[in-house]
Protein backbone atom coordinates (compact mmCIF):
# COMPACT_ATOMS: atom_id res chain seq x y z
CA UNK A 1 0.00 0.00 0.00
CA UNK A 2 1.61 2.96 -1.33
CA UNK A 3 0.58 6.67 0.56
CA UNK A 4 2.48 9.62 0.94
CA UNK A 5 4.59 10.17 3.91
CA UNK A 6 2.25 12.31 5.82
CA UNK A 7 -0.43 10.12 5.14
CA UNK A 8 1.19 7.47 7.09
CA UNK A 9 2.44 9.47 9.92
CA UNK A 10 -1.10 10.62 10.39
CA UNK A 11 -2.50 7.01 10.46
CA UNK A 12 -0.13 5.40 12.76
CA UNK A 13 -0.46 8.75 15.61
CA UNK A 14 -4.21 8.17 15.54
CA UNK A 15 -4.30 4.68 15.39
CA UNK A 16 -6.11 4.08 12.56
CA UNK A 17 -9.08 1.18 12.95
CA UNK A 18 -7.98 -0.72 9.34
CA UNK A 19 -4.33 -0.29 10.46
CA UNK A 20 -5.17 -1.79 14.09
CA UNK A 21 -7.23 -4.29 12.74
CA UNK A 22 -4.06 -5.22 10.04
CA UNK A 23 -1.88 -5.07 12.95
CA UNK A 24 -4.19 -7.96 14.88
CA UNK A 25 -3.56 -9.87 12.05
CA UNK A 26 -0.53 -9.80 12.32
CA UNK A 27 0.62 -9.54 15.93
CA UNK A 28 -2.13 -11.17 17.77
CA UNK A 29 -4.46 -9.62 20.50
CA UNK A 30 -1.51 -8.51 22.65
CA UNK A 31 -2.23 -5.03 23.23
CA UNK A 32 1.08 -4.03 24.38
CA UNK A 33 3.10 -5.31 21.52
CA UNK A 34 0.41 -4.02 18.73
CA UNK A 35 1.37 -0.20 20.41
CA UNK A 36 5.05 -0.73 20.51
CA UNK A 37 5.19 -1.75 17.25
CA UNK A 38 3.02 0.95 15.80
CA UNK A 39 5.31 4.01 17.65
CA UNK A 40 7.70 2.02 15.90
CA UNK A 41 6.33 2.41 12.52
CA UNK A 42 6.01 6.16 13.60
CA UNK A 43 9.79 6.54 14.51
CA UNK A 44 10.90 5.00 10.80
CA UNK A 45 8.03 7.32 8.80
CA UNK A 46 9.69 10.37 10.77
CA UNK A 47 12.66 9.74 10.20
CA UNK A 48 12.08 8.87 6.86
CA UNK A 49 10.35 12.22 5.89
CA UNK A 50 13.44 13.98 7.43
CA UNK A 51 16.09 12.65 5.37
CA UNK A 52 14.18 12.24 2.28
CA UNK A 53 11.52 14.70 2.48
CA UNK A 54 7.92 15.04 2.71
CA UNK A 55 6.71 14.73 -0.91
CA UNK A 56 7.22 11.09 -1.26
CA UNK A 57 4.75 8.39 -2.08
CA UNK A 58 6.20 5.24 -0.08
CA UNK A 59 5.28 1.80 1.04
CA UNK A 60 6.52 -0.14 4.51
CA UNK A 61 7.34 -3.97 4.47
CA UNK A 62 7.95 -5.98 7.41
CA UNK A 63 10.26 -9.47 7.73
CA UNK A 64 10.19 -11.03 11.29
CA UNK A 65 13.13 -13.52 12.98
CA UNK A 66 12.54 -16.39 13.20
CA UNK A 67 12.81 -19.47 15.60
CA UNK A 68 13.10 -23.17 14.12
CA UNK A 69 11.90 -24.75 16.85
CA UNK A 70 13.22 -28.43 15.29
CA UNK A 71 15.29 -29.46 12.18
CA UNK A 72 18.57 -27.69 12.92
CA UNK A 73 21.07 -27.87 10.36
CA UNK A 74 19.31 -29.77 7.52
CA UNK A 75 17.15 -27.21 5.56
CA UNK A 76 19.30 -27.72 2.80
CA UNK A 77 19.20 -31.42 2.93
CA UNK A 78 15.60 -31.89 1.90
CA UNK A 79 14.44 -32.22 5.61
CA UNK A 80 11.62 -30.15 7.12
CA UNK A 81 11.68 -27.28 9.54
CA UNK A 82 9.48 -26.49 11.97
CA UNK A 83 9.49 -22.47 12.27
CA UNK A 84 7.95 -19.75 13.78
CA UNK A 85 8.21 -16.06 12.89
CA UNK A 86 9.02 -13.81 16.03
CA UNK A 87 7.94 -10.70 16.90
CA UNK A 88 11.46 -9.10 16.63
CA UNK A 89 11.44 -7.69 12.58
CA UNK A 90 12.85 -5.52 10.39
CA UNK A 91 10.97 -2.58 8.82
CA UNK A 92 11.57 -0.99 5.80
CA UNK A 93 10.17 1.99 4.99
CA UNK A 94 10.65 2.66 1.12
CA UNK A 95 10.00 4.82 -2.19
CA UNK A 96 11.35 3.84 -5.97
CA UNK A 97 13.98 5.52 -7.88
CA UNK A 98 14.07 6.38 -11.50
CA UNK A 99 17.73 4.89 -11.63
CA UNK A 100 19.33 1.76 -10.09
CA UNK A 101 20.68 3.77 -7.16
CA UNK A 102 20.13 1.82 -3.44
CA UNK A 103 20.60 3.85 -0.88
CA UNK A 104 19.33 2.68 3.03
CA UNK A 105 19.53 4.51 6.24
CA UNK A 106 20.22 2.12 8.65
CA UNK A 107 17.94 3.78 12.54
CA UNK A 108 20.64 1.12 14.37
CA UNK A 109 23.44 3.41 16.59
CA UNK A 110 25.88 1.10 15.48
CA UNK A 111 25.34 1.09 11.38
CA UNK A 112 25.68 4.03 8.92
CA UNK A 113 23.75 4.65 5.79
CA UNK A 114 24.80 2.67 3.12
CA UNK A 115 23.95 3.44 -1.32
CA UNK A 116 25.26 1.15 -4.33
CA UNK A 117 24.44 1.51 -7.82
CA UNK A 118 23.34 -2.22 -8.77
CA UNK A 119 25.16 -1.87 -12.37
CA UNK A 120 28.41 -1.26 -10.36
CA UNK A 121 28.48 -3.99 -8.33
CA UNK A 122 27.71 -6.78 -10.94
CA UNK A 123 29.85 -9.72 -12.05
CA UNK A 124 32.14 -8.55 -15.33
CA UNK A 125 30.96 -12.21 -17.27
CA UNK A 126 27.72 -13.52 -17.56
CA UNK A 127 26.34 -15.98 -14.61
CA UNK A 128 23.70 -18.23 -16.21
CA UNK A 129 24.18 -21.52 -13.80
CA UNK A 130 23.76 -21.52 -9.71
CA UNK A 131 27.57 -23.33 -9.90
CA UNK A 132 28.39 -19.96 -11.47
CA UNK A 133 26.86 -17.77 -9.05
CA UNK A 134 28.46 -19.85 -6.04
CA UNK A 135 31.90 -19.31 -7.98
CA UNK A 136 31.66 -15.60 -8.25
CA UNK A 137 29.86 -14.91 -4.80
CA UNK A 138 33.29 -17.19 -3.10
CA UNK A 139 35.82 -14.61 -4.84
CA UNK A 140 33.94 -11.17 -3.55
CA UNK A 141 34.26 -13.33 -0.26
CA UNK A 142 37.64 -13.67 -0.91
CA UNK A 143 38.32 -10.25 -1.89
CA UNK A 144 36.51 -8.81 0.78
CA UNK A 145 38.54 -10.91 3.70
CA UNK A 146 41.68 -10.02 2.13
CA UNK A 147 40.72 -6.37 2.49
CA UNK A 148 39.08 -6.81 6.07
CA UNK A 149 35.56 -5.32 4.15
CA UNK A 150 33.78 -8.63 4.86
CA UNK A 151 32.09 -7.36 8.16
CA UNK A 152 29.99 -4.05 6.48
CA UNK A 153 26.23 -4.84 6.63
CA UNK A 154 25.69 -3.63 2.91
CA UNK A 155 26.63 -6.87 1.88
CA UNK A 156 23.23 -8.61 2.79
CA UNK A 157 21.55 -5.37 1.26
CA UNK A 158 23.32 -6.10 -2.33
CA UNK A 159 22.46 -9.84 -2.04
CA UNK A 160 19.10 -9.70 -3.77
CA UNK A 161 19.89 -6.65 -6.34
CA UNK A 162 22.68 -8.32 -7.89
CA UNK A 163 21.24 -11.83 -8.04
CA UNK A 164 18.43 -10.67 -9.69
CA UNK A 165 20.06 -8.51 -11.80
CA UNK A 166 21.89 -11.63 -12.27
CA UNK A 167 18.75 -13.53 -13.24
CA UNK A 168 17.31 -10.60 -15.11
CA UNK A 169 19.75 -9.87 -17.83
CA UNK A 170 17.55 -7.95 -19.95
CA UNK A 171 16.34 -5.44 -17.58
CA UNK A 172 17.56 -3.02 -15.85
CA UNK A 173 16.14 -2.90 -12.35
CA UNK A 174 15.43 -0.10 -10.65
CA UNK A 175 16.91 1.11 -7.02
CA UNK A 176 15.43 2.90 -3.87
CA UNK A 177 15.54 4.90 -1.25
CA UNK A 178 14.65 3.49 2.12
CA UNK A 179 15.11 3.50 6.01
CA UNK A 180 15.55 0.47 7.79
CA UNK A 181 14.86 -0.60 11.28
CA UNK A 182 15.41 -4.00 13.04
CA UNK A 183 15.06 -4.72 16.55
CA UNK A 184 16.42 -8.47 15.87
CA UNK A 185 19.38 -8.97 18.20
CA UNK A 186 22.42 -9.05 15.56
CA UNK A 187 24.13 -12.61 15.62
CA UNK A 188 22.27 -14.71 17.92
CA UNK A 189 20.64 -17.16 16.02
CA UNK A 190 17.30 -15.68 14.98
CA UNK A 191 17.82 -14.55 11.40
CA UNK A 192 18.92 -11.02 11.40
CA UNK A 193 20.26 -11.48 8.05
CA UNK A 194 17.91 -13.44 6.36
CA UNK A 195 15.15 -10.93 7.66
CA UNK A 196 16.92 -8.10 5.83
CA UNK A 197 17.43 -10.34 2.63
CA UNK A 198 13.62 -11.46 2.79
CA UNK A 199 12.72 -7.56 3.35
CA UNK A 200 14.96 -6.33 0.23
CA UNK A 201 13.57 -9.02 -1.65
CA UNK A 202 9.78 -7.64 -1.07
CA UNK A 203 10.93 -4.11 -2.29
CA UNK A 204 12.96 -4.99 -5.45
CA UNK A 205 9.83 -7.61 -6.49
CA UNK A 206 7.15 -4.42 -5.58
CA UNK A 207 9.14 -2.06 -7.34
CA UNK A 208 10.20 -3.43 -10.27
CA UNK A 209 6.80 -5.15 -10.60
CA UNK A 210 8.46 -8.57 -10.79
CA UNK A 211 6.25 -11.62 -10.90
CA UNK A 212 7.63 -14.69 -9.20
CA UNK A 213 6.31 -18.06 -7.09
CA UNK A 214 6.60 -18.39 -3.39
CA UNK A 215 8.76 -21.08 -3.83
CA UNK A 216 11.00 -19.09 -6.53
CA UNK A 217 11.04 -15.77 -3.73
CA UNK A 218 12.25 -18.38 -1.02
CA UNK A 219 14.47 -20.24 -3.62
CA UNK A 220 16.34 -17.07 -4.75
CA UNK A 221 16.80 -15.59 -1.32
CA UNK A 222 18.67 -18.77 0.04
CA UNK A 223 20.80 -18.45 -3.20
CA UNK A 224 21.45 -14.75 -3.27
CA UNK A 225 22.43 -15.18 0.44
CA UNK A 226 25.33 -16.62 -0.77
CA UNK A 227 26.74 -13.74 -1.67
CA UNK A 228 27.48 -12.54 2.35
CA UNK A 229 29.75 -16.13 2.15
CA UNK A 230 27.92 -18.13 3.75
CA UNK A 231 26.21 -20.96 1.96
CA UNK A 232 22.94 -22.18 3.81
CA UNK A 233 19.89 -23.37 2.19
CA UNK A 234 16.19 -21.00 2.07
CA UNK A 235 14.60 -22.96 5.37
CA UNK A 236 15.26 -19.61 6.95
CA UNK A 237 13.53 -17.13 4.26
CA UNK A 238 10.78 -19.46 3.68
CA UNK A 239 9.99 -19.75 7.63
CA UNK A 240 10.41 -15.62 7.37
CA UNK A 241 8.03 -15.69 4.72
CA UNK A 242 5.65 -18.10 5.18
CA UNK A 243 4.77 -18.63 9.40
CA UNK A 244 1.54 -17.86 10.46
CA UNK A 245 0.40 -16.21 13.75
CA UNK A 246 0.19 -18.52 16.14
CA UNK A 247 1.45 -21.56 14.51
CA UNK A 248 4.68 -23.71 14.28
CA UNK A 249 5.06 -24.15 10.30
CA UNK A 250 6.18 -28.00 9.52
CA UNK A 251 7.71 -27.26 5.92
CA UNK A 252 10.58 -27.66 3.65
CA UNK A 253 11.90 -25.99 0.66
CA UNK A 254 14.26 -29.05 -1.21
CA UNK A 255 13.58 -30.03 -3.59
CA UNK A 256 10.58 -27.93 -3.82
CA UNK A 257 8.55 -26.19 -1.42
CA UNK A 258 6.05 -27.87 0.44
CA UNK A 259 4.12 -26.97 3.99
CA UNK A 260 3.11 -29.81 5.21
CA UNK A 261 1.15 -28.48 7.87
CA UNK A 262 0.47 -25.18 10.39
CA UNK A 263 0.59 -26.83 14.07
CA UNK A 264 -0.83 -24.74 17.26
CA UNK A 265 1.74 -23.37 19.61
CA UNK A 266 1.25 -25.62 22.03
CA UNK A 267 -0.94 -24.09 25.02
CA UNK A 268 -0.27 -23.58 28.25
CA UNK A 269 3.90 -22.80 27.52
CA UNK A 270 6.17 -20.09 26.65
CA UNK A 271 9.39 -20.34 24.44
CA UNK A 272 11.69 -18.38 26.05
CA UNK A 273 14.79 -16.63 24.43
CA UNK A 274 17.94 -16.35 26.32
CA UNK A 275 21.15 -14.30 24.23
CA UNK A 276 24.06 -16.06 25.10
CA UNK A 277 25.99 -12.41 24.87
CA UNK A 278 28.38 -14.16 22.82
CA UNK A 279 27.78 -13.38 19.09
CA UNK A 280 28.22 -15.85 16.02
CA UNK A 281 29.67 -13.88 13.99
CA UNK A 282 28.89 -15.60 10.04
CA UNK A 283 31.27 -13.17 7.86
CA UNK A 284 33.92 -13.81 10.23
CA UNK A 285 35.61 -16.85 11.80
CA UNK A 286 32.36 -18.74 12.43
CA UNK A 287 32.09 -19.13 8.40
CA UNK A 288 35.39 -21.40 8.26
CA UNK A 289 33.21 -23.52 10.43
CA UNK A 290 29.81 -23.41 8.75
CA UNK A 291 30.98 -24.12 5.19
CA UNK A 292 32.92 -26.71 6.18
CA UNK A 293 29.76 -28.36 7.72
CA UNK A 294 28.38 -27.85 4.72
CA UNK A 295 31.22 -29.38 2.99
CA UNK A 296 31.14 -32.56 4.72
CA UNK A 297 27.33 -32.59 4.11
CA UNK A 298 27.99 -32.61 0.69
CA UNK A 299 30.89 -34.91 0.89
CA UNK A 300 29.00 -37.33 2.85
CA UNK A 301 25.79 -37.34 0.10
CA UNK A 302 27.83 -38.79 -2.37
CA UNK A 303 29.22 -41.44 -0.28
CA UNK A 304 25.15 -42.21 0.61
CA UNK A 305 24.20 -41.71 -3.35
CA UNK A 306 27.00 -43.97 -4.66
CA UNK A 307 25.80 -46.63 -1.70
CA UNK A 308 22.29 -46.26 -3.29
CA UNK A 309 22.92 -46.83 -6.78
CA UNK A 310 25.22 -50.41 -5.06
CA UNK A 311 22.71 -51.50 -2.57
CA UNK A 312 19.35 -49.79 -3.55
CA UNK A 313 19.55 -48.96 -7.30
CA UNK A 314 15.52 -49.10 -7.86
CA UNK A 315 14.81 -47.24 -4.65
CA UNK A 316 17.59 -44.76 -5.86
CA UNK A 317 16.20 -44.77 -9.54
CA UNK A 318 12.16 -43.98 -7.80
CA UNK A 319 13.49 -41.00 -6.25
CA UNK A 320 15.78 -39.56 -9.46
CA UNK A 321 13.39 -40.11 -11.69
CA UNK A 322 10.30 -39.52 -9.66
CA UNK A 323 12.50 -35.07 -10.05
CA UNK A 324 11.69 -34.59 -13.24
CA UNK A 325 10.59 -31.28 -12.73
CA UNK A 326 13.92 -29.81 -11.84
CA UNK A 327 16.20 -28.57 -14.33
CA UNK A 328 19.09 -30.34 -15.76
CA UNK A 329 21.86 -30.05 -13.43
CA UNK A 330 19.90 -29.37 -10.48
CA UNK A 331 20.47 -31.86 -7.51
CA UNK A 332 18.20 -34.95 -7.30
CA UNK A 333 19.23 -36.83 -4.26
CA UNK A 334 19.25 -35.29 -0.74
CA UNK A 335 20.28 -36.75 2.50
CA UNK A 336 16.75 -36.98 4.01
CA UNK A 337 15.53 -38.57 1.23
CA UNK A 338 17.02 -42.08 3.29
CA UNK A 339 14.45 -41.72 5.82
CA UNK A 340 11.92 -41.01 3.65
CA UNK A 341 12.97 -44.28 1.65
CA UNK A 342 14.64 -46.91 4.21
CA UNK A 343 13.67 -48.15 7.44
CA UNK A 344 16.09 -47.83 10.32
CA UNK A 345 18.00 -51.32 9.93
CA UNK A 346 19.02 -50.02 6.61
CA UNK A 347 19.66 -46.33 7.33
CA UNK A 348 22.23 -48.28 10.70
CA UNK A 349 23.80 -50.59 7.71
CA UNK A 350 24.53 -47.41 5.65
CA UNK A 351 25.67 -45.15 8.16
CA UNK A 352 28.27 -47.84 9.38
CA UNK A 353 29.72 -47.72 5.84
CA UNK A 354 31.00 -44.34 5.82
CA UNK A 355 34.08 -43.19 6.55
CA UNK A 356 34.60 -42.01 10.18
CA UNK A 357 36.84 -39.36 8.74
CA UNK A 358 38.74 -38.92 5.53
CA UNK A 359 41.16 -36.35 3.87
CA UNK A 360 41.00 -34.30 0.89
CA UNK A 361 43.32 -35.90 -1.17
CA UNK A 362 41.74 -39.04 -0.32
CA UNK A 363 38.90 -38.02 -1.92
CA UNK A 364 40.00 -36.70 -5.44
CA UNK A 365 41.91 -39.92 -5.52
CA UNK A 366 38.56 -42.17 -4.15
CA UNK A 367 35.85 -40.10 -6.37
CA UNK A 368 37.67 -38.59 -9.59
CA UNK A 369 34.67 -38.24 -11.43
CA UNK A 370 33.30 -35.64 -8.67
CA UNK A 371 36.48 -33.75 -8.60
CA UNK A 372 34.91 -30.52 -9.54
CA UNK A 373 32.18 -30.48 -7.37
CA UNK A 374 34.55 -31.47 -4.64
CA UNK A 375 36.75 -28.72 -5.42
CA UNK A 376 34.52 -26.69 -5.50
CA UNK A 377 33.28 -27.11 -1.58
CA UNK A 378 37.25 -26.90 -0.72
CA UNK A 379 37.22 -23.50 -1.99
CA UNK A 380 34.48 -22.34 0.79
CA UNK A 381 36.87 -23.21 3.92
CA UNK A 382 40.59 -24.07 4.34
CA UNK A 383 40.86 -28.09 5.12
CA UNK A 384 40.26 -29.19 8.81
CA UNK A 385 43.04 -30.56 10.15
CA UNK A 386 41.57 -33.92 11.62
CA UNK A 387 40.13 -34.39 7.86
CA UNK A 388 35.97 -34.45 7.10
CA UNK A 389 33.92 -36.21 9.88
CA UNK A 390 31.53 -37.77 7.43
CA UNK A 391 29.88 -40.70 9.37
CA UNK A 392 28.98 -38.57 12.69
CA UNK A 393 27.93 -35.57 10.56
CA UNK A 394 26.08 -37.28 8.20
CA UNK A 395 24.56 -39.43 11.36
CA UNK A 396 23.08 -35.81 12.26
CA UNK A 397 21.81 -34.77 9.57
CA UNK A 398 19.64 -38.28 8.98
CA UNK A 399 18.55 -38.64 12.55
CA UNK A 400 17.46 -35.07 12.64
CA UNK A 401 15.67 -35.55 9.55
CA UNK A 402 13.63 -37.82 11.93
CA UNK A 403 13.20 -36.08 14.56
CA UNK A 404 11.67 -32.77 12.67
CA UNK A 405 9.70 -35.15 10.14
CA UNK A 406 8.09 -36.48 13.30
CA UNK A 407 7.22 -32.95 14.79
CA UNK A 408 3.81 -33.02 12.77
CA UNK A 409 2.90 -36.53 14.47
CA UNK A 410 3.72 -35.24 18.33
CA UNK A 411 2.46 -31.82 17.96
CA UNK A 412 -0.38 -32.83 16.45
CA UNK A 413 -1.21 -35.12 19.43
CA UNK A 414 -0.23 -32.60 21.73
CA UNK A 415 2.55 -34.53 22.58
CA UNK A 416 4.52 -32.03 24.51
CA UNK A 417 7.19 -34.33 26.54
CA UNK A 418 7.92 -36.22 23.42
CA UNK A 419 8.73 -32.54 21.49
CA UNK A 420 10.95 -31.05 24.18
CA UNK A 421 12.72 -34.88 24.52
CA UNK A 422 13.29 -34.28 20.47
CA UNK A 423 14.40 -30.53 21.24
CA UNK A 424 17.27 -31.79 23.98
CA UNK A 425 18.00 -34.78 21.30
CA UNK A 426 18.69 -32.15 18.74
CA UNK A 427 21.11 -30.27 20.92
CA UNK A 428 23.18 -32.96 22.34
CA UNK A 429 24.33 -33.25 18.58
CA UNK A 430 25.61 -29.73 18.66
CA UNK A 431 27.21 -30.13 22.00
CA UNK A 432 31.06 -29.72 23.23
CA UNK A 433 30.94 -30.26 26.42
CA UNK A 434 28.77 -32.58 28.47
CA UNK A 435 27.23 -33.34 31.67
CA UNK A 436 27.50 -36.72 31.58
CA UNK A 437 29.48 -39.45 29.75
CA UNK A 438 26.43 -41.04 28.68
CA UNK A 439 25.20 -38.14 25.91
CA UNK A 440 29.22 -38.40 24.88
CA UNK A 441 28.54 -41.97 24.39
CA UNK A 442 25.38 -41.91 22.74
CA UNK A 443 26.57 -39.07 20.16
CA UNK A 444 29.86 -41.07 18.87
CA UNK A 445 27.93 -44.66 18.94
CA UNK A 446 25.47 -46.60 16.48
CA UNK A 447 23.34 -48.66 18.53
CA UNK A 448 21.31 -50.72 15.93
CA UNK A 449 18.75 -51.07 18.85
CA UNK A 450 18.18 -47.77 18.82
CA UNK A 451 15.29 -45.93 17.59
CA UNK A 452 16.63 -43.69 15.11
CA UNK A 453 16.00 -40.53 16.60
CA UNK A 454 17.81 -41.05 20.08
CA UNK A 455 20.71 -40.67 18.02
CA UNK A 456 22.43 -37.53 18.38
CA UNK A 457 24.84 -37.66 15.55
CA UNK A 458 28.03 -34.91 16.33
CA UNK A 459 27.32 -31.50 14.15
CA UNK A 460 29.26 -30.20 17.21
CA UNK A 461 28.32 -26.11 16.18
CA UNK A 462 27.23 -25.34 19.92
CA UNK A 463 30.07 -23.63 22.11
CA UNK A 464 30.36 -24.53 26.16
CA UNK A 465 28.42 -21.25 27.37
CA UNK A 466 25.12 -22.20 25.24
CA UNK A 467 25.75 -25.85 27.01
CA UNK A 468 26.05 -24.54 30.05
CA UNK A 469 22.80 -22.28 29.50
CA UNK A 470 20.70 -25.33 28.32
CA UNK A 471 21.44 -27.48 31.15
CA UNK A 472 20.64 -24.40 33.36
CA UNK A 473 16.71 -24.19 31.71
CA UNK A 474 16.82 -28.31 32.20
CA UNK A 475 17.92 -28.14 35.60
CA UNK A 476 15.12 -25.55 36.49
CA UNK A 477 12.20 -27.29 34.20
CA UNK A 478 12.42 -26.82 30.77
CA UNK A 479 10.50 -29.25 28.80
CA UNK A 480 13.25 -28.77 26.17
CA UNK A 481 15.89 -26.33 25.35
CA UNK A 482 18.61 -26.11 22.48
CA UNK A 483 20.83 -23.94 20.73
CA UNK A 484 18.97 -21.54 17.88
CA UNK A 485 20.12 -21.21 14.25
CA UNK A 486 23.69 -21.90 12.67
CA UNK A 487 25.57 -22.11 16.29
CA UNK A 488 28.94 -21.34 17.66
CA UNK A 489 27.24 -18.61 19.51
CA UNK A 490 24.09 -16.86 20.04
CA UNK A 491 20.77 -17.47 21.76
CA UNK A 492 18.69 -20.95 23.57
CA UNK A 493 15.24 -21.29 23.44
CA UNK A 494 13.70 -23.16 26.09
CA UNK A 495 10.12 -24.77 26.30
CA UNK A 496 8.65 -23.88 29.58
CA UNK A 497 5.61 -24.41 31.04
CA UNK A 498 3.69 -21.03 32.30
CA UNK A 499 4.10 -21.52 36.01
CA UNK A 500 7.39 -22.59 35.48
CA UNK A 501 8.43 -19.33 33.72
CA UNK A 502 9.51 -17.48 37.25
CA UNK A 503 12.02 -20.37 38.07
CA UNK A 504 13.60 -20.60 34.80
CA UNK A 505 14.51 -16.86 34.64
CA UNK A 506 15.42 -16.83 38.10
CA UNK A 507 17.70 -19.96 37.46
CA UNK A 508 19.30 -18.09 34.56
CA UNK A 509 19.92 -14.96 36.21
CA UNK A 510 21.48 -16.93 38.85
CA UNK A 511 24.11 -19.16 37.66
CA UNK A 512 24.62 -18.05 34.01
CA UNK A 513 23.79 -14.02 33.97
CA UNK A 514 25.56 -12.66 37.42
CA UNK A 515 28.56 -15.37 37.53
CA UNK A 516 29.15 -14.37 33.98
CA UNK A 517 29.09 -10.70 34.12
CA UNK A 518 26.69 -10.61 31.14
CA UNK A 519 23.88 -8.14 30.81
CA UNK A 520 20.42 -9.90 31.13
CA UNK A 521 18.71 -10.51 28.36
CA UNK A 522 16.03 -12.81 26.90
CA UNK A 523 12.54 -12.74 25.55
CA UNK A 524 9.09 -14.49 24.81
CA UNK A 525 8.80 -15.26 21.50
CA UNK A 526 5.41 -15.14 20.62
CA UNK A 527 4.58 -16.66 17.48
CA UNK A 528 3.13 -13.85 14.90
CA UNK A 529 2.70 -13.48 11.12
CA UNK A 530 5.48 -13.69 8.56
CA UNK A 531 6.47 -10.81 6.26
CA UNK A 532 4.32 -8.83 4.68
CA UNK A 533 3.93 -5.59 2.89
CA UNK A 534 1.54 -2.66 5.15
Amino acid sequence: MKKSINEWIKLIQKRDGSLISQFKSIYGQDRTLINERLDRFLQVAKEFKKIYGENKEVSFVRAPGRLNTLGKHIDHRGGFVNSIAISKEVILCYTNRDDDLIQVHNMGVSYDQRRFNITEELPLNKLDTVKSWLAWTQEKTDIRKQNNVNHDWVNKLKAVPIYLQVIYPDRTLSGFDSVLDSNIPAQTGLSSSSSIVVAIMEVMIDINNISITDEQFVNYCGIAEWFVGTRGGSGDHAAIKFSRLGMITHMKTIPQLMIGSYLPFPGGYKMIIFNSGITADKSGQAQQKFNEKISTYEIGEIYVKEYMKKHYESIFHKIVTGRNFLKAGEKKFYLADVVEHLNQHQIYELLQSLPERIARQKLLTQFPEYENLLKEQFDTHLEPESGYHVRSVVTYGITESERSKMVENVLGKSKIELFGQLMNISHDGDRVSFQSPEIENRKRTLDMKEKLYLLPGEYNCSIPEIDKMVDLCLEAGAKGAQISGAGLGGSVMALVEKENFNRVIEIMRDKYYQPHQIKEDFFVASAIQGASQL
